[in-house]
């Protein structure tokens, strides 16, 4: 639990940055995301798919932070917040807390794509696909 609590205090704190912290420079990406699909290569290399795992997850992107919690069948998951930068096709997340080992020197690199509200990250590793996540852009409800 302790653990969970220092995320879920940055995950707060994104959201509040969301409507109140001023725009250094807007990114497309800024916004709200829901995970709609992805899969990733575990330890042993095999292809572990999010839906069979019964991931959910929420991201937010603001003024070039992120934060996001993923939960398994209702239960915690994983978590982190950090720093991000994106250009129109590379999109890099640099973790400050995460509840799991971050690697790569600390920065996770994606080539992606946006099509409307549907953001495609893929994850490369010695030119193998490690990681690919399909979020969609969340709306605000009337």
């Amino acid at each position: 639990m302790r653990k969970i609590l220092p995320i879920l205090f940055h995950l707060l704190a994104a959201t509040a940055c969301l409507s109140s912290c001023t725009a250094l420079a807007a990114s497309p990406l800024d916004g709200a995301w829901q995970l709609e699909s992805g899969s990733y290569l575990d330890n042993e290399g095999r292809e572990q798919d999010y839906s069979s795992l019964k991931l959910r997850g929420i991201k937010l992107l603001a003024d070039g932070h992120f934060s996001f919690t993923t939960a398994q069948d209702g239960r915690f998951w994983a978590g982190g917040s950090g720093s991000f930068t994106a250009d129109a096709e590379t999109y890099v997340e640099t973790p400050r807390m995460a509840s799991y080992p971050v690697v790569d020197g600390g920065s996770y690199r994606f080539s992606y794509t946006l099509e409307g509200d549907t953001w495609t990250l893929e994850r490369f590793e010695d030119g193998k696909r490690v990681e690919r996540e399909v979020w969609r852009r969340a709306t605000s409800r009337p």
